[in-house]
């Protein structure tokens, strides 16, 4: 940054050093940064719900044989019977023994269970055969009493939301029921057990749901290197959860984080179920402060960003195996940045909503694997306060007023081998037009190519690839290799003929241990390729350590 003296002498006018000041780290760059979370590896999902034995017994072997000219039904609603005689079609005018019948009705019991109902039973009832048609019953399964014993601080009115799908009488459908137990399970606050026993009539089990109380207090204490090296690159951070502190499954989150120089960061949000279909509406309020250091320090350059944030989140499909979720989103921020050697101000309003679409699948492929996805749309509006700083858009970048953009993420964890995985992370961001700094995409930094610094390479539209082989030493420490790369078009729509592309690329190993609520992680990146740092000194290796711990 040698190069920062003589501009310094050059800005003899406002215009030139808004020119100067467009160039800086800035506000709505910075918060930006420090909000947009990653993609993460599901978490394995499990249900602590114990079902009642529904075995048919053994078969029996050998024995008289019938001459069976058809089968009829009886017992079944929520599977007709013109869906389930044809299953049966190959058995009729034969000779079948008492075991071939009885394997007849475990097909039906097991294509009931292949359909989502766990606890469905066809079997042979004491019949006189007439014209050589056997009688199957279908005992469907279904639900006698549903109670909720409730020990948990959550009132039973938000508990039994979740729950209200599976009424007595109905057949118990194992999608329903893993629904509605997930939902349940994802209430702060609450931890559940769940048992299905045989009710007091005859093909009918109770459902007994019990709430015991999780901590009211969770979150974690962290410290990184992950920081700007103009506001510090040493952070310190805190994140606390009160979980239903009001009761109503709601969640009331903390988090503030400070760094080294001059960066400070809060974040306030709440949030609480409405109706009984997983429903969570929201808002939150983040405020961030900083001051640029080191080669910046003449300028007094300092900024604040503010953004108030409401927000409704739908699970649409929820399960152990595939969950989907909708997301909208309206943000309101205010943008402001000051280089008082120059008497220079820029003040900026955005106005953006956004609809998110997420989701993430374990299976079996391959030999198991989990995949996460999201895909997010975004329509904004930016508002330019400051005379100077509109005057110079309007004549370069065009940023002012609406634009458009769409960011699409997947990432895919395969097994490979008991010890050995593969990690694979894709991600895009694609625009209408120019867009400010807040919301540009970057390639830089511990989440993008690791050999060049946070935020290195800002552009309007660009795409970024992470692909990592993962090696289990022990269940706690994880060693990995892994490889960067990621291209930029630095604004959309050019206005000179500068070069509008960049491309980054990078390679390194890394470390990772995790146990008793610690986690601590280390990489180690080198550059491949000749591009060089343009926000930061040159460094190889460059290095990123964090730690967190849990509580």
């Amino acid at each position: 940054m040698r190069h920062l003296r003589p501009l310094f002498a050059l800005c003899t006018s406002l215009p030139v050093c808004t020119v100067f000041a467009a160039t800086l780290p800035n506000a709505g760059r910075l918060i930006h940064e420090i909000e947009t979370a990653p993609l993460s590896v599901p978490a394995l999902q499990s249900l602590d719900l114990t079902l009642p034995d529904s075995s048919n017994g053994k078969v029996a072997a050998g024995g008289p044989t019938l001459s069976v000219t058809g089968f009829r039904l009886t017992g079944n609603q929520a599977i007709p019977s013109s869906e389930l005689l044809p299953l049966l079609d190959d058995l009729k005018g034969r000779s079948l023994s008492l075991g071939e019948l009885q394997q007849a009705a475990q097909r039906l019991s097991d294509y009931y269970r292949q359909r989502g109902y766990p606890l469905a039973r066809a079997y042979l009832p004491a019949q006189e055969i007439d014209q050589g048609v056997v009688e199957i019953a279908l005992l469907e399964g279904r639900y006698g009493q549903v109670r909720l014993q409730n020990g948990s601080r959550v009132s039973d009115r938000v508990l039994k939301g979740p729950l209200s799908p599976l009424e007595s009488g109905t057949a118990v459908e194992g999608k329903e029921l893993e629904r509605s137990l997930l939902l349940l399970q994802d209430t702060p606050g609450v931890e559940v057990k769940s048992t299905l026993r045989p009710g007091t009539s005859v093909g009918t089990s109770d459902l007994i749901v019990e709430a015991r109380p999780a901590p009211l207090v969770s979150g974690s204490i962290d410290a990184d290197n992950y920081g700007n090296r103009y506001m510090g690159q040493n952070r310190l951070g805190l994140t606390l959860n009160l979980n239903s502190p009001l009761g109503l499954g709601d969640q009331l989150s903390l988090r503030a984080m400070r760094s080294d120089e001059d960066q400070n960061y809060q974040r306030i949000s709440y949030q609480l179920p409405v109706g009984t279909v997983g429903t969570q509406v929201g808002v939150a309020y983040s405020d961030m402060d900083y001051e640029l250091s080191k080669d910046f320090d003449e300028l007094d350059a300092h900024g604040n960003a503010r953004i108030a944030t409401a927000f409704v989140l739908q699970p649409l499909i929820r399960s152990r195996a595939f969950n989907l979720y909708g997301h909208l989103q309206f943000e309101d921020k205010f943008l402001e940045d000051d280089i008082d050697l120059f008497s220079s101000r820029s003040d900026k309003r955005l106005r953006n909503w956004s609809a998110t679409l997420s989701g993430n699948a374990q299976d079996s492929l391959g030999g198991g694997g989990v995949t996460s996805f999201v895909l997010t749309y975004t329509h904004g509006d930016l508002n330019i306060d400051s005379g100077d700083v509109e005057r110079l858009d309007s004549a370069t970048t065009r940023t002012q007023g609406t634009f458009n953009k769409w960011n699409p993420a997947i990432l895919r964890l395969q097994r490979l081998t008991d010890r050995l995985s593969l990690y694979t992370h894709l991600q895009a961001q694609l625009s209408d037009g120019n867009l400010d700094s807040a919301e540009k995409f970057w390639l830089g930094g511990p989440y993008g190519v690791r050999a060049y610094p946070q935020g290195e390479a800002t552009g309007d539209q660009g795409w970024l690839a992470n692909v990592e082989l993962r090696y289990a030493l022990t269940p706690a420490w994880q060693l990995s290799t892994f490889i960067d790369h990621g291209e930029i078009r630095l604004n959309e729509d050019t206005w000179d003929d500068g070069d509008n592309h960049r491309s980054l690329s990078g390679a390194g190993v890394g470390v990772n241990w995790s146990d008793h609520g610690w986690r601590i992680g280390a990489v180690s990146a080198w550059k491949l390729g000749s591009e060089r740092t343009e926000s930061d000194v040159n460094r190889t290796p460059r290095v990123w350590v964090q730690l967190v711990r849990y509580f």
